[in-house]
């Protein structure tokens, strides 16, 4: 290591260690008492379009809860406003994740990097012994979400899922998901989930990368490739080698509360198959161009689960209609109506029906629920186990959309069925000196 090198790490950690210090004697922000202390990792300010990143968000929201003394971001100029924004300008600013994990006073890390990332920062930090908040979607591969379930079952450590449907938006998801399975809609036989359209857009000029980013290392495990300004901020999850388009962006939210509502949270598809307007044209899969996005824009997908229930995912109004032999009801975060809504007001549903979704606790807040966790070493709302079945049908309906085929899936052994070139897309290379550790 060059002294120049050794010289910055080293005031990294004195930095964090100073900042640390000021929290737990109550010369910054709060005092320590029994809070927890998380390092943020990944604001995403935009400043381009002023608009705040889910770091600062979810720092927000946590900084009423535990200390923030050190925040880390590779854009200066993200750092420097979440840093203001979150933590009065007082936390340590490092631009290495490893300086967040090497330092013992953290308890927990709040990721909220682009989702190519998620994957390797998740997993050691839980082998550096930190609980995880990670944002969704926490894997660009099932392969990676099969990773992180692993490294999670080894390690012990809490690991709570960005997936705020389980538990905000006045818990209209929850009572949706209770309605379901009381039966309200009579024999469930079709789901139809709206996302709204991808983004269309290139071909992109490339340009020289900011100074005021790591454009190498924002690459971290994806491919080495031009810088295009339409690959960072908001949009990188427009592109494949990032990200998995709107299926895995909303389909992370919406499937994830159809699953619940029909007990397949542990389960998964038998067949997903269906049609898709993309950016450009794929070979085996696969972009054949760099300069313009490659998720897809229109689609509709066809899920199928045991029991004959059909889940249809498409890119119309965002929420999700379950229809069943007696009625149907819609929900989203704005709203939740339908006849068997309507007929709550003299039918409600049981006292203890959201409790009994909680796992017996009563609902809260997605980081109040992440912190109590916390204590208790019980097992958060949104897991990564059941977000991981849930985050396989996304990615397994964008697989289907890039081979242009219907795949079968074989839930318990987590394999498509005789399709080898399907399987192949279900892990991604990594670049020289990116690599996740084998699990």
């Amino acid at each position: 290591m060059s002294t120049t090198r050794r010289t910055f790490l080293a005031r990294c950690a004195s930095g964090i260690a100073a900042t640390t210090v000021a929290y737990q004697t109550g010369t910054a922000i709060a005092s320590k008492n029994d809070r927890p202390v998380f390092g943020l990792i990944g604001a995403g300010w935009q400043p381009e379009t002023k608009r705040q990143g889910r770091g600062i968000a979810i720092g927000t929201q946590a900084a009423s809860l535990a200390d923030i003394p050190v925040i880390c971001e590779l854009d200066s100029v993200a750092a420097d406003f979440a840093n203001q924004k979150i933590c009065g300008g007082k936390a340590a600013m490092v631009d290495d994740y490893r300086r967040v994990l090497d330092t013992p006073s953290i308890d927990a890390v709040l990721i909220a990097t682009p989702d190519h990332w998620h994957a390797k920062i998740a997993i050691e930090a839980m082998r550096a012994g930190k609980d995880v908040y990670c944002e969704k979607p926490v894997a660009v591969t099932i392969q990676e979400g099969q990773w992180l379930r692993a490294v999670a079952q080894e390690t012990g450590r809490v690991f709570q899922v960005g997936t705020q449907q389980r538990t905000e938006y006045d818990q209209r998801f929850l009572k949706a998901i209770a309605m379901v399975r009381d039966g309200r809609v009579g024999n469930l036989r079709r789901i139809h989930i709206g996302l709204g359209p991808g983004w269309k857009g290139g071909p992109f000029a490339t340009a020289t990368p900011p100074k005021t980013l790591d454009w190498e290392r924002w690459l971290g495990p994806a491919p080495l490739t031009d810088y295009i300004p339409q690959r960072t901020h908001r949009t990188f999850r427009w592109w494949f080698e990032y990200a998995g388009g709107q299926l895995c962006d909303w389909g992370a939210h919406h499937v994830d509360i159809a699953q619940w509502a029909i007990g397949q949270e542990h389960g998964g598809p038998i067949s997903v198959g269906g049609t898709a307007t993309m950016n450009q044209p794929l070979r085996g899969g696969r972009p054949t161009r760099s300069d313009m996005y490659n998720t897809p824009i229109e689609f509709s997908v066809t899920c199928n689960f045991a029991g004959g229930i059909e889940m249809l995912i498409d890119s119309t109004r965002n929420g999700i209609t379950f229809e069943g032999d007696r009625g149907r009801f819609f929900v989203n975060r704005g709203t939740l109506e339908g006849i068997p809504v309507n007929a709550l007001k003299d039918q409600p549903l049981d006292d203890d029906a959201m409790t009994k979704l909680y796992r017996g606790r009563q609902p809260t807040s997605h980081m109040r629920d992440f912190v109590d966790c916390l204590k208790t070493r019980d097992v958060p709302i949104s897991d990564i186990a059941t977000h991981h079945r849930v985050l396989t049908t996304c990615h397994l309906a964008n697989l289907a959309l890039r081979l242009g085929r219907t795949v079968q899936w074989d839930a318990e052994s987590e394999r498509v069925v005789s399709d080898e070139e399907a399987n192949g897309l279900m892990s991604r290379e990594y670049r020289s000196g990116y690599e996740i550790d084998s699990v």
